[in-house]
């Protein structure tokens, strides 16, 4: 007789078995579930944190590049710029408070530059928001207006919304900046650095896109464009290059020639009325050139005056003048109206290639409207003009431009500043030759020696001169001391 099998004692003894396997495994797994919870509460405190760090960073970052653009504007408006080689902090040692951080300013004068008429200045801004440091800097050049070739405000005439164009027979061979659009037709050359503000951070016109204007043909079909060429109808050379959008360079205005004023009442030559300057003109009993001389006139009776005499050596007239004549010496001639070049303008030290590399005469002529070539018979068979020259309410031009024979050459050397474009003359194309009809051929050149030094009392005309930013760059800081 078999006897029945305790099935329950059968499945039961696996279970509990089972039972004492499953317990570990659950808190095993308890375990685990645990510290995936601990890991992710973690990983959720350390991204916070790291959003937080990001956040800061970029917060110090606005600092500083606020800092940096208050300094940028300090220095422009310093008049004159600081001079000494020390370490300038335009708004004190101490951290300046803003929003949720600080920021501090400091200027360093690049000492190689301070005795040329362009300086170099470092501005360095630091932002620190809870511990977290952005540092900054932006080299700044300052100088007066006359380190351009070509300054220009507008790009067309007085009165006119049509531009003047850069055309094919058009070599700039010295810097050129304005604060308007460039229009480009046929093939000019731009043998240094060229800049446009047209479109940039100051242009409040929203229309206004940084760009070039191309003539593009012959069919009045003229074209934006950022590139630097139009081919092929237009395919001008840019040998140092070109930038689009910058920021602009604030222009004088006739208040601004109050400095000059002021400095010829000191110890320079005030005069008013409507005047005849000449340099080193003709003796009457010795006739020979009254060197280092600059004479005047309202009427018959000149007034002779040597240069170097002059405390500050400005002659002013107050109201309209015309120039010509020989200079040996270093003279800045200004007129509140306008200016009328009636004969050579030239620098003793000079062949026909222009001032000679070791001239030491230099001439600013500054008018508070325009500087005008006159339709005279001396300047009816090419003219010659050595001199850095603004135009502050107007521009420089050809009198009766439009009319008569053609005049030969406007041969210049020099720097160029003007609120519009003036017009020097008309012509045409037929075929590879350029027929002038009325007018002058330009010959401009870039005096370099402007580079250095500046006419009397250019630098305070302009206030100071103009504030370039060169180069920009986030600097890691150095570790506390």
């Amino acid at each position: 007789m078999y006897a029945r099998p305790d099935v329950t004692r059968a499945v039961a003894a696996p279970l509990r078995n089972a039972r004492g396997a499953i317990l570990p495994m659950i808190a095993f797994l308890v375990v685990i579930v645990l510290i995936l919870t601990l890991s992710i509460f973690q990983f959720s405190w350390q991204d916070q944190s790291l959003v937080y760090d990001e956040r800061c960073r970029e917060q110090a970052l606005f600092l500083a590049e606020a800092g940096l653009a208050l300094g940028e504007s300090w220095l422009g408006a310093q008049n004159p710029p600081p001079e000494g080689a020390g370490l300038v902090y335009p708004f004190g040692e101490d951290a300046d408070v803003l929003a949720s951080g600080t920021y501090t300013v400091s200027i360093l004068p690049d000492s190689t530059t301070l005795d040329s008429a362009r300086r170099i200045y470092t501005v360095a801004s630091t932002g620190i928001v809870d511990g977290h440091e952005r540092w900054l800097e932006v080299d700044v050049a300052m100088g007066p207006i006359s380190l351009f070739l070509y300054l220009t405000n507008t790009e067309h005439m007085p009165g006119l919304g049509n531009p003047l164009w850069f055309c094919t027979w058009d070599v700039i061979d010295g810097p050129m900046f304005t604060n308007d659009q460039i229009s480009i037709h046929g093939d000019p050359q731009f043998l240094d650095v060229v800049a446009s503000a047209y479109g940039g951070p100051e242009d409040n016109n929203q229309n206004h896109n940084a760009s070039f204007l191309y003539h593009n043909g012959d069919d009045h079909n003229n074209i934006e464009s950022t590139l630097g060429s139009n081919s092929p109808h237009d395919n001008p050379l840019f040998a140092e290059g070109f930038q689009l959008g910058v920021s602009e360079i604030e222009y004088p205005v006739h208040p601004d020639l109050n400095g000059l004023k002021s400095m010829a009442q000191s110890g320079g030559v005030f005069v008013s009325g409507t005047y005849e300057v000449e340099l080193s003109r003709i003796n009457e009993e010795t006739g020979l050139p009254m060197y280092g001389y600059v004479s005047y006139r309202k009427n018959d009776n000149w007034t002779d005056v040597e240069i170097s005499s002059l405390t500050e050596p400005v002659l002013y007239v107050n109201g309209a003048l015309s120039v010509s004549g020989v200079l040996d010496g270093f003279i800045s001639i200004v007129s509140s109206g306008s200016m009328y070049i009636t004969d050579d303008v030239i620098y003793r030290d000079s062949g026909p290639d222009g001032p000679s590399p070791d001239c030491d005469d230099l001439l600013g002529l500054i008018a508070g409207t325009d500087i005008n070539i006159s339709n005279s018979v001396p300047n009816q068979s090419d003219v010659v003009v050595h001199a850095a020259m603004v135009s502050v309410n107007n521009c420089f031009r050809i009198e009766n431009w439009a009319s008569g024979d053609p005049r030969g050459y406007l041969r210049f050397y020099g720097s160029m500043a003007q609120d519009f474009r003036g017009p020097v003359g008309t012509g045409y194309w037929d075929g590879e030759e350029f027929i002038l009809e009325t007018g002058y051929m330009k010959d401009y050149h870039y005096d370099p020696r402007l580079f250095e030094i500046a006419p009397p009392g250019l630098m305070e005309f302009f206030q100071g001169g103009f504030a370039a930013r060169l180069n920009w760059r986030e600097v890691t800081p150095s570790p506390p001391a």
